[in-house]
C-alpha cells in the first residue's frame, strides 16, 4: 500500500490578508504551509514553530537542517518586497547557497514587480516561475506549483 505524502510548502508574502487567501487556498489543495514574512522569519519559522519561546537562529544553515528534521519544504511562494531590510533575492541567494536539494527545491517568485531586469536576476539565480500578480490567478499559479511539485516529487 503507498501513501501519498503531503506537500509542503513555505509561503513568503509580507502582505496579511493575501498571505491569509494563499495560506486557505494551498491548505484547501490538500498541502501543508509554512508562513513568513520576511527573510529573517523564513530561516527562524521552523524553529519557533517548534518550539515555545521565539527561539531565532543566526545561522542560515542551522535553520535549514532544522526545516530537514522537522519536514521536507517541496516548494517556495516568494514574494519580492518584504518586511524587514532584504528582499526575495536574498532569500534566494541565501536558499540556493547552501547546496544539496536545497538547491533544487522549486521557487515561485510572486510579485507585482514586473521589472524585466528584476525577473532575468531571478532566472539566473534558478527560480521555476516569475508571476506579474496583476497577471496571474491565484487558481492558475497554484495548480503550476502542485504541477511542478508532483512531476519533481511525487508522492510516496
Amino acid at each position: 500500500m503507498t501513501t501519498k505524502k503531503i506537500k509542503t510548502i513555505l509561503v513568503i508574502e509580507d502582505e496579511r490578508p493575501l498571505l491569509a487567501v494563499i495560506t486557505m487556498k494551498l491548505e484547501k489543495e490538500g498541502m501543508r504551509v509554512i508562513t513568513s514574512r520576511s527573510v529573517e522569519r523564513a530561516f527562524s519559522t521552523a524553529l519557533e514553530e517548534n518550539a515555545a519561546g521565539g527561539i531565532t537562529m543566526s545561522s542560515v544553515e542551522m535553520a535549514l537542517d532544522h526545516l530537514d528534521d522537522l519536514e521536507q519544504v517541496d516548494a517556495v511562494w516568494l514574494d519580492h518586497n518584504l518586511l524587514g531590510s532584504e528582499d526575495g533575492l536574498d532569500f534566494v541567494r541565501k536558499f540556493k547557497a547552501n547546496g544539496g536539494r536545497w538547491a533544487t527545491i522549486p521557487i515561485f517568485v510572486v510579485s507585482n514587480t514586473a521589472d524585466p531586469e528584476l525577473v532575468k536576476e531571478y532566472a539566473l539565480l534558478g527560480v521555476e516561475h516569475y508571476y506579474v500578480k496583476a497577471e496571474h490567478t491565484l487558481e492558475s499559479i497554484v495548480k503550476d506549483i502542485q504541477g511542478s511539485i508532483t512531476t519533481k516529487h511525487p508522492a510516496v
